[in-house]
């Protein structure tokens, strides 16, 4: 993987080594397979919970207007011209954000501090439902949610919670023994969720998962790791090349507030995500996996995950 790392010099050029790239895509082509879109858009139960995908609630959706399930853009797309600057394809600016993460200071704090950050499809922000959240490593967690009058937000223990990886529920401990290669992290995170759709523990509206199901399940829980999970920078660094190593993502070109923005063919669906290569940041994403489990999607708003480690009690 040394190439890859290389590619963080590359920011002013329009393609990352194509040799490099394509090393990476064809070792992964094998297990994260590309599908055409479906008009089906399963949920899944997990542990007994089932959450369907949502279509008209503001929830989540990248900066701008975009539909989830849109055709690709044909010859005579209205979409604007982008400049040089903002022309750079998928792979690049995920080889870039992942060349940023692993750089990353080591992490260090007591607590870790989620904040999710709601915006309506003009940008405002929308107050009253902001959420915090807030783990410690032995799994100890709290929340500062919305109470039902939408007045006042309210500070709660919640208990012993794991994370969660798309469908899949991990401890922090579970977490730090993920591989950070990203050939290795993809093969655990599909057997991982193999061996929970085999055992029942996790299931659609339509019953047993396909694989086309599962292969989704395998980018979201790659895509939790790069912006919910409290992961190493080499694990997050792996994350980011094994997404860009997938056949099925491509660069729609900068956004209005920065970061690029990125479009995937999932199996049942078309989603977007907006990424800050040079903060190894994913700023916005057109779905969302609750603390509770399950999956959103949406068609207006954005929602933004902002992150840390701190020493900070939660207040």
């Amino acid at each position: 993987m040394d190439e890859l790392r290389e590619i963080g010099t590359l920011l002013a050029k329009p393609e990352p080594p194509r040799e490099a790239v394509d090393r990476g895509r064809r070792r992964l082509q094998g297990t994260m397979r590309g599908r055409t879109p479906s008009r089906r858009r399963p949920g899944w139960l997990a542990g007994g919970l089932a959450v369907a995908a949502t279509t008209a609630a503001v929830i989540v959706v990248v900066t701008g207007s975009m539909s989830p399930t849109a055709p690709a853009p044909s010859a005579q797309s209205t979409q604007p011209t982008q400049s040089p600057a903002s022309a750079l394809s998928a792979a690049h600016v995920l080889l870039v954000a992942a060349t940023t993460a692993e750089n990353l200071p080591e992490p260090s704090g007591a607590y870790w501090h989620v904040t999710e950050v709601y915006k309506d499809d003009s940008g405002q922000v929308i107050a009253d439902k902001q959420a915090e959240y807030w783990f410690r490593r032995d799994g100890r967690s709290w929340a500062k949610l919305p109470s039902l009058s939408r007045k006042e937000t309210i500070l709660r223990f919640t208990g012993l919670r794991p994370f969660r990886l798309g469908p899949l529920e991990m401890s922090y401990e579970e977490l730090r023994r993920l591989p950070a290669d990203p050939d290795a992290l993809v093969e655990r995170l599909r057997t991982g969720i193999a061996d929970a759709v085999d055992s029942g523990d996790i299931r659609t509206s339509a019953g047993r998962p396909s694989d086309g199901d599962q292969d989704d399940y395998v980018f979201y829980a790659l895509t939790s790791l790069i912006s919910q999970a409290p992961v190493e920078p080499d694990l997050r660094a792996a994350a980011f090349r094994a997404i860009a190593s997938l056949p099925n993502v491509r660069s729609l070109g900068e956004t209005d507030g920065g970061g690029q923005r990125l479009q995937v063919t999932l199996s049942s669906s078309q989603v977007e995500l907006v990424v800050d290569p040079e903060a190894a940041q994913l700023r916005d994403t057109s779905f969302y996996i609750p603390w509770s489990g399950g999956l959103t999607h949406a068609t207006k708003g954005t929602v933004t995950m902002q992150t840390e480690w701190t020493d900070k009690r939660p207040r």
